[in-house]
């Protein structure tokens, strides 16, 4: 199962990201009040052709769009749904792909028309993508192969997924030992984190305990400078900590530890207030979960 696909799956439901993706797209049709032929067929071939709504029924496609529509009237019009669709996409996947496939939606005529450019911008903001990102999507979509390259940036993530789980090991550990039940609830958080998928459920548990066994009993201060020379672009660096952050918040919990902990990831990823105070709205967007629980399934 692909990343797109394994992300995707799941029955349809008013919270479905493909719901916020379609309303990305259709935001992109009338961003200059008017949708032509090109922008049309975009838009139903990304329903017919790609993989994301693959298994979906012709009435479950509807239904997401009536969804998406219904929304975007009510709100008077796309560019005021912008924040809500950031805030139903949380996770980095969701939002690449979404800016993806409206960035298609948008270069799919031949005119691409300043109040296209300014929605892709707003669009842009509010998903947290760096300009680096925005541009590798924006030339992907040009090339007709804009969800390829959201799946080459899912394999770049997963080369440094090793560095993004020891932040959040390290996070986890502020306080000075990590207890079972507390490794359980950080691996049902790891689970719960859709951009995961990269890696299977044996991979990520395995991920998991290598990173705790590497930062058992290491100074925070060298660990995370070590980890900001592996981890180079201030996009993944910001999502590392958002990732830090959803582990901090999971237990309802502030210790002043975990917050040193974040000052550190801070300073050696070079964020600025504005980053810092963004990645906690995304890291609250995400279901808090019990660390003292009941461990998942197996």
């Amino acid at each position: 199962m692909s990343f797109l696909r394994e992300m995707f799956s799941g029955d349809v439901t008013v919270e479905d990201p493909r719901r916020f993706i379609i309303e990305a797209m259709l935001a992109a049709m009338e961003a200059d009040s008017d949708v032509t032929e090109d922008e049309m067929d975009a838009f139903e071939a990304a329903l017919e052709e790609h993989e994301l709504f693959a298994g979906l029924t012709s009435d479950e496609r509807s239904r997401l769009i009536d969804i998406a529509a219904d929304a975007i009237r009510e709100a008077g019009g796309g560019r005021r749904r912008i924040e809500s669709i950031a805030r139903g996409l949380p996770s980095r996947g969701h939002r690449l792909t979404a800016y993806a496939m409206a960035a298609e939606v948008c270069v799919s005529d031949a005119d691409l028309p300043e109040t296209e450019i300014a929605y892709l911008d707003a669009l842009q903001g509010a998903l947290a993508l760096g300009d680096e990102e925005a541009r590798a999507l924006f030339e992907g979509a040009r090339a007709r192969t804009g969800l390829k390259t959201v799946e080459e940036r899912a394999a770049a993530m997963r080369k440094l997924m090793p560095r993004f789980v020891d932040c959040m090991a390290l996070l986890a550990a502020a306080d000075g030992v990590v207890q079972p039940e507390e490794r359980a609830g950080v691996r049902a958080v790891l689970r719960n984190i859709p951009d995961m998928a990269v890696l299977t459920r044996e991979e990520l548990d395995g991920a998991m305990e290598d990173s705790f066994e590497r930062v058992e009993g290491v100074d925070v201060d060298s660990a995370l400078a070590t980890i900001a020379g592996a981890i180079r672009e201030q996009s993944d660096r910001y999502w590392t900590t958002v990732y830090m952050m959803i582990i901090g918040r999971a237990d309802g919990r502030a210790d002043w530890r975990e917050v040193k902990c974040l000052q550190l990831a801070r300073k050696h990823f070079g964020l600025s207030d504005s980053q810092m105070d963004h990645a906690m709205e995304t890291a609250c967007q995400f279901p808090a979960v019990d660390l003292g629980g009941v461990a998942p399934e197996a």
